[in-house]
């Protein structure tokens, strides 16, 4: 047993790596929060409410933490500065491993609002905490906004936009030839790996989780088989995602297209290096997912 702090709380994958430790009754959780959890206080974790400006009530709120997961997130440099205060305090609390808040891919030179977390990264190599990034393609989450069955549950906290597959809508937007392949993994798969890394006795620099690799042509075979619906397919060439990428008429939209161009550029096609030391964990695969939530059985 060890005790582990999940700082950013209240984030969407925070809740679902909250979950599984939780369920695991392993560790002793503390959550780093900037507001009060009380429901999480019943459940059994500490709650330490932190100011990230205050370098001692850091310091404080990770006294006995063995192991820091931050899933700090935030648009612009707020992200980097918090981390960076969190490794400081961790530093100085004698805190043994650290994870920077990752939890896709480190595209820092492809997605703009992830430059910022490469300082991070740098920082966390040189701090002399055993350390890794938990690598995991896409959130299978996504293609659970306003599906008609258990939505909050196959969301998981996910409140973004969509992705390659807009179902309700019934369209696709496909970078390339959508022959590049895709990680997609759960949430709450995540959270159960991650627990389950809580006991390795040495992390690798990289860990990579892949609940299921599909090509995007296969992905949007299972959606249109699963849903019964023809989706209207726009194919992106990687040329056409670099001038939209570059025009910068939306910030969101802008990082939905980048993120379609590393699809294309086969940045998300990853080999898990996790899945297999926990083979107990079985990951929920594409099909179960869009069976539960869209399917019309």
């Amino acid at each position: 047993m060890v005790t582990v702090a999940v700082a950013g709380g209240g984030s969407a994958i925070a809740s679902n790596i909250i979950n599984a430790i939780l369920a695991s009754k392993k560790h002793q959780l503390v959550v780093l929060s900037r507001s009060p959890r009380p429901d999480l206080e019943t459940q059994g974790a500490v709650v330490r409410v932190v100011d990230y400006d205050s370098h001692e009530q850091l310091i404080n709120a990770l006294e006995g933490v063995h192991t820091v997961l931050s899933c700090i997130w935030s648009y612009g440099p707020a992200i980097a500065a918090s981390q960076l205060a969190l490794l400081e305090a961790a530093k100085e609390a004698q805190v043994k491993r650290f994870v920077p808040s990752e939890w896709a891919v480190p595209a820092y030179d492809k997605v703009g609002y992830y430059k910022v977390k490469e300082s991070v990264w740098e920082a966390v190599k040189k701090s002399g905490l055993e350390y890794t990034r938990f690598i995991n393609g896409l959130w299978l989450n996504i293609w659970a906004a306003d599906a008609p069955r258990e939505e909050d549950i196959g969301r998981s906290g996910y409140r973004g936009p969509p992705l390659i597959i807009d179902i309700k809508a019934g369209n696709a937007s496909i970078p390339g030839d959508g022959s590049s392949k895709v990680a997609f993994t759960d949430m709450r798969d995540i959270g159960k790996y991650v627990t389950a890394a809580l006991d390795f006795e040495k992390w690798d620099e990289d860990s990579f989780i892949v609940g299921e690799k599909l090509s995007v042509n296969e992905f949007v075979d299972k959606v249109e088989r699963v849903t019964g619906k023809a989706l209207d397919k726009t194919y992106i060439s990687l040329e056409d995602l670099a001038v939209l990428i570059e025009e910068k008429k939306d910030p969101l939209m802008t990082m939905v297209h980048e993120f379609l161009r590393l699809i294309g550029e086969g940045d998300m096609d990853l080999t898990a290096t996790i899945n297999q030391k926990v083979p107990e964990v079985k990951p929920i695969k594409v099909d179960e997912f869009l069976a539960r939530h869209w399917g019309t059985a």
